[in-house]
Parts: C-alpha cells; sequence; structure tokens
C-alpha cells in the first residue's frame, strides 16, 4: 500500500489529468492543488515514475499508468465510502465530511472498506453527487 503522501499525489494527478484535455497534469498546477513547491512535486514525480505509477516528459504534462490509475481510483473509493459513512451512518453534514475523509481514507483497511460498502449498500455515489468506483475500480456516471 502506497504511503499517504504518494497516494495524495496519485488523486491530485488523477483529477488534474481528468480536467486536462491532454489528459496530464502539469507541475505547477499539481504543486498549487498540494500547496507545495514545484520543486518538491518533480522529485515525487520522478519517484513516482521510478516506481511504474506515473509517466512524465521531461518539460510536459505527467500521467497516471494503468497502475498510477488504479492506486487513485482506490484512494478515491475509500474516501467517498467514508463521507457517506460520515453522512449516513455518523449524522455529520455532508458540507463537513470531506476534511474527515481526507485524514481517515489512509487508514482504512480493505476489509473494513468492503465492510462499509456493504453495510452501505454498495453505493455508486457520494453525499455530494460525485461517482462511487467499486472494487474493481469502474465507476457510474457522475
Amino acid at each position: 500500500m502506497p504511503s499517504a503522501t504518494v497516494e495524495n499525489y496519485l488523486k491530485a494527478i488523477d483529477a488534474l489529468a481528468r480536467e486536462s484535455p491532454a489528459g496530464e497534469a502539469g507541475v505547477a498546477r499539481i504543486a498549487a492543488v498540494l500547496g507545495l513547491t514545484k520543486g518538491s512535486v518533480s522529485s515525487m514525480i520522478r519517484k513516482l515514475t521510478a516506481s511504474g505509477l506515473a509517466r512524465a516528459e521531461p518539460y510536459g504534462g505527467v500521467s497516471l499508468t494503468a497502475k498510477g490509475r488504479s492506486a487513485a481510483s482506490d484512494v478515491l473509493r475509500r474516501h467517498r465510502l467514508i463521507e457517506l459513512f460520515l453522512v449516513e451512518v455518523v449524522g455529520l453534514d455532508w458540507s463537513e465530511v470531506h476534511d474527515e475523509a481526507e485524514r481517515l481514507e489512509h487508514a482504512v483497511s480493505p476489509k473494513l472498506l468492503d465492510r462499509l460498502d456493504e453495510m452501505l449498500g454498495r453505493p455508486t455515489h457520494d453525499p455530494h453527487g460525485d461517482p462511487i468506483p467499486d472494487a474493481s475500480g469502474r465507476s457510474a456516471a457522475a
């Protein structure tokens, strides 16, 4: 399982690449989203590339490999199921759950995640209306 830092990078790159017509994320945008310097991001991109999670062109964009997309989807699944759990079971307001889910998404085991998914009725969308990837990484339409 990747570290919380790696997971945050993967999630940010995935989101930015989905917004981009080229399907890539720029180092400056990644840095802005994560609140880091471009130098720190460049260093991590080299590590992600070396571990087979990302591809990067010199002075170009960053994209995730199939392995990286799968890992990003897993983090997104954990995040969105936790948000739904916090709203439906714990009773928090949907506007409060994002930051809590950001902290918890890195600590949930696959066993607990599957139980949450089952308990919530295998939901397809989180409290914000965003699709929740299933265990194989597929998402319903937004």
